[in-house]
């Protein structure tokens, strides 16, 4: 029943029809109208998909927790352990909860009783662990949070030996026996009992596994609900009664693949389809900075890479060179075409992570690899993959990628501001701005290089006689004084030493002999060993000895190797503060060698303008920061900007990876190339020569050799159609896989895909145009008993709309939808007047809004394979509640449709036909009319909405509205 006096709505069940295409029809109108999508709602307080929890649980364990455990725990409490202390094993959930002499270490859930949580906390002074000093507050904060989402700890994850122990012992020929490796190739249509019923290559496939299991295909739905479900899968909107009453009289054979081209050429496809693109991409338009408000946090270009994908889609840019553009568009995009330069976004909207580099580059591991390839690769950077053939090498050659790639100064223009007033006005402004920025990095670039140079013998003196410090190769966020030596200049000075350390060096080899000497014997060997050079002839090349280095040498009391470095200090400082006052002459060979220890591209004080941030001083640091604030809340508060690309570039030098040992940067294992995984380039994987390799990367990706590109993106695609993927985890391919419902189709599809070239609209086209997608949904109670969750495909999967297509359907339903394309994002969720599509609203990473969350949005953090799919509450008081849903049923009736009828009959009937785009049924009519002449005189409980408002707003909250049959 429903009854809407005193503003209130009683709920009532909703019952299908058994009819296909009938919908709801031969239920009263208080069942239809009861609301069975908010009794649903209310009644049922969670449901989501219980494996893609366990799965994130053991991701976050081996991303997270386990790396924590083996540096801080496993040395006294586990099985590489020489002694075991305490009695008490941290290698195994078993070993946690039944604890060691205190107690048990985990209590799974409860981190505020868990001793493991207490001691790492430093809660109780008899009980501190580490012992020698606290673990970050970051670690504990993990720790906590595994803790308390139930401990997961994979059964295969125990301690063994440390991961630079196991490289090299993958297997990569068995692993390559994985269903997803297989190449890629079309495959015989199947023999079937019933060959009329396909009407597509994709139906044979279908039927066959059908006919194999005892069941048959559904009947073709109606011609109103086909219509219904082709528009929202295209374009996100649902048709109008007149353009389905068209579709039902036009019986053409080729009416329905009439109306897909129509709505493949709509712009509204692009909509549509980018933003299941963006869920892949982890779409922000804001930072996730720590103290960040307002307008200091958004991303003033995010927007930019939105519009590419939504263009490229609209465009269908092959998907091999869309993909080529996700990673490289620098390199690859149209030099005529600079709006593809954007694609880089796909690289550079992940988090900001608090500045963590290394965080920041595993993000963009993590988005490549299982956005792309539907790998985990992100779980080998601690440790060799605990169930796919990917090693930690193979992480780090992707690691070296992105950390030879880096954001530019300014980002450039991809649209001429030229093009609109507004556009050129704000640039002309941001010009100073930019130029201010600009002087204050040249002119801090200037001084900090200077500094580098004039300081060398201390950073000589630091790197030979100090331990390497972690921070030294760690992230550089923290603060500094003006004074403080450099953590990543000290790096550079430790690799300059080695490399230069070698006997025929004409400066640097009688360091190599000298810092070779035990120390208690270097003061009685240091003469005869400077007096050993000086045998060699005067000069600067190879086997030769630089006279300066001889002279300084030779005048040097030399008792310990610090002293050894303080001569050389001395020598580099003099012969440099010398050089300021009177430049080297080019024929004095000797004393530009020691300069170019100092001023070479190749030395030690140097470093490239891009990385400015990581040597600037506090206050520096800090009034650099506020700049680049204030440039970007500029940005974000002009009403019209000129398109900027938030793109990457190649450094100036490729970087050259190695290993982090346990994923700690400040243990640098061995060295390994730029690469592509070895499980899909062969045993003896090419490095990458082009520069930080992100063009060769993109090559590799979109292969079509690869067998994985294809496959996954015919995946995702499938799902979007029919609610559910052939493979059950998109990002996942691994062994950990459910493999594919329907493996032949997958392989055949894909291989079409490709010689279709790679196009997506192709493969819209191939899926719905088959009897498999147009089957009707009805349920059929024999089927369901041997397939209950139609992975079979006996017939369609009945799909609740999204936010993005119920919000716009409202909006449409209402005329209020604004078809304007592209531009700076706008608040959907606040703002009930907006009327742009959803995919152009705000999505702030760092506080999403409520409404999104409660309607499955995807988590813009990391790479969504899918949305969840909950059942809530806050959903069904949204509908009843929330002003976006009250105004669009004020517009409906203000509409001339509802609002130029007299009748009331003819103002019902409108109603119907705007919004469930059908006439309504007698009853229905009876009942709406009941309704609508009914009274309440309660002065006290008067609705927001009129009669007629509510009857609006009770027919757009229907399952028939909110679902796709």
């Amino acid at each position: 029943m429903f009854d809407i006096r005193k503003g209130r709505v009683m709920l009532g069940l909703t019952r299908r029809s058994e009819q296909p295409g009938q919908g709801f029809r031969d239920a009263s109108l208080g069942r239809r109208l009861g609301l069975g999508i908010v009794f649903g709602l209310m009644c049922v307080p969670w449901c989501a998909r219980a494996d893609d929890a366990e799965a994130a649980r053991a991701d976050f364990f081996e991303a997270k927790v386990r790396p924590i455990l083996v540096e801080r725990c496993y040395s006294c409490h586990s099985g590489q352990a020489k002694s075991i202390k305490g009695s008490l094993t941290l290698d195994s959930l078993e070993g946690m909860t039944k604890g060691g002499d205190t107690g048990p270490a985990v209590v799974p859930g409860k981190p505020d009783e868990s001793l493991l949580i207490q001691a790492v906390g430093y809660d109780d002074d008899a009980v501190k662990m580490p012992p020698k000093r606290k673990m970050p507050e970051a670690e504990i904060a993990v720790l906590k949070q595994w803790v308390a989402s139930g401990a997961a700890f994979p059964a295969t994850a125990t301690a063994g030996a440390p991961a630079a122990a196991k490289s090299g012992g993958i297997d990569f020929t068995k692993a390559r026996r994985h269903w997803s490796y297989q190449p890629v190739h079309r495959h015989a249509a199947p023999a079937v009992s019933n060959p009329t019923w396909s009407t597509s290559p994709i139906d044979r496939f279908v039927l066959a596994k059908l006919e194999a299991s005892g069941l048959s295909p559904s009947p073709t739905a109606d011609r109103r609900t086909l219509l219904r479900r082709v528009y929202y899968d295209l374009i996100g909107v649902p048709p109008t009664l007149e353009e389905i009453k068209a579709f039902e009289a036009d019986r053409a054979g080729d009416a329905f693949a009439r109306v897909v081209d129509r709505l493949l050429a709509s712009p509204r496809y692009g909509e549509r389809w980018g933003r299941h693109w963006l869920d892949v991409a982890r779409y922000a338009d804001t930072k996730d900075g720590v103290l960040m408000f307002g307008d200091d946090r958004v991303r003033p270009y995010a927007y930019t890479y939105r519009d590419y994908v939504i263009r490229a889609f609209n465009d269908d840019i092959p998907y091999d060179q869309f993909v080529r553009e996700q990673i490289a568009a620098d390199a690859t995009a149209p030099k005529d075409q600079p709006w593809r330069l954007a694609a880089l976004g796909f690289l550079t909207l992940g988090r900001m992570f608090d500045n963590n580099v290394h965080d920041q580059i595993d993000d963009k591991i993590d988005t490549v690899s299982r956005g792309l390839l539907g790998l985990t690769v992100s779980c080998a950077r601690c440790h060799d993959h605990k169930y796919d053939a990917i090693g930690i090498a193979d992480y780090y050659s992707l690691y070296g990628v992105f950390a030879g790639s880096e954001p530019p100064l300014e980002l450039p223009l991809i649209e001429a501001p030229e093009k609109t007033p507004a556009c050129l006005a704000f640039e002309t402004q941001a010009a100073a701005k930019r130029a201010e920025i600009k002087k204050f990095i040249d002119d801090q670039y200037a001084l900090l290089s200077e500094e580098a140079r004039k300081r060398g013998g201390d950073y000589l003196v630091h790197a030979a006689t100090k331990p390497v410090d972690p921070l030294e190769t760690a992230i550089f966020f923290m603060s500094l004084d003006p004074d403080q030596l450099r953590p990543p200049m000290i790096s550079r000075w430790r690799r300059f030493l080695k490399q230069r350390a070698t006997a025929d060096d004409p400066v640097f080899g009688p360091w190599t002999e000298l810092m070779k000497c035990a120390d208690d014997a270097l003061a009685a060997q240091a003469g005869a060993i400077v007096a050993r050079w000086s045998s060699r002839p005067a000069g600067t090349e190879p086997g030769a000895l630089n006279p300066l280095v001889y002279a300084a040498l030779g005048q040097a009391a030399i008792k310990t190797k610090a002293d050894v470095a303080r001569v050389y200090a001395d020598l580099i400082r003099h012969v440099y503060e010398d050089s300021k006052k009177a430049k080297a002459e080019p024929a004095d060979k000797a004393r530009r060698q020691i300069l170019d220890v100092l001023e070479s591209q190749d030395g030690p004080a140097y470093f490239r303008k891009s990385q400015i941030w990581a040597y600037m001083s506090r206050g520096d640091k800090d009034m650099y920061g506020g700049k680049t604030v204030e440039l970007d809340r500029m940005t974000a508060k002009a009403a019209a900007i000129a398109p900027r690309a938030m793109v990457l570039n190649d450094a100036e030098e490729p970087y050259e990876p190695r290993v982090f040992v346990r994923g700690n940067p400040g243990q640098p294992g061995d060295r390994i190339p730029r690469r592509f995984l070895q499980v899909l380039a062969g045993d003896v994987p090419q490095p990458f020569t082009h520069g930080s390799g992100r063009l060769d990367l993109a090559n590799a990706v979109a292969d079509p050799k690869n067998p994985l590109t294809g496959r996954v993106i015919v995946n995702r695609v499938w799902m979007h159609h029919f609610g559910e993927p052939l493979v059950s985890t998109p990002s996942d391919f691994g062994v950990r896989s459910t493999p594919p419902s329907h493996p032949e189709l997958l392989d055949d599809l894909t291989a079409r895909f490709q010689e279709t070239g790679w196009s997506i609209k192709s493969l819209h086209r191939m899926i719905v145009l088959s009897s498999t997608y147009q089957q009707a949904s009805v349920d059929r109670p024999d089927c369901r008993k041997v397939d209950p969750e139609n992975r079979l495909l006996w017939r369609a999967n009945r799909r609740r709309l999204d936010f993005e297509a119920m919000r716009d359907t409202l909006l449409t339903v209402s005329n209020r939808l604004d078809p304007t394309m592209h531009g700076k994002p706008v608040d959907v969720a606040g703002d009930p007047a907006n009327g742009r599509r959803t995919v152009y609203g705000m999505v702030d990473r760092q506080s999403l809004p409520a409404v999104f969350r409660a309607f499955d949005f995807a988590n813009p953090d990391n790479s969504a394979e899918r949305r969840s799919l909950t059942t809530v509450p806050q959903q069904a008081l949204f509908s009843m509640n929330a002003p976006l849903v009250i105004e669009q049923a004020r517009a409906v009736v203000a509409r001339p449709e509802i609002a130029g009828q007299a009748a009331l009959e003819a103002k019902i009937q409108g109603l119907y036909r705007l919004i469930l785009a059908r006439p309504a049924v007698p009853d229905e009519l009876g009942m709406a009319e009941g309704f609508l002449n009914s009274r309440n005189d309660d002065p006290k409980n008067q609705p927001k909405l009129d009669r007629l408002a509510q009857l609006a707003q009770v027919l757009m909250m229907t399952n028939e509205m909110m679902f796709v049959d």
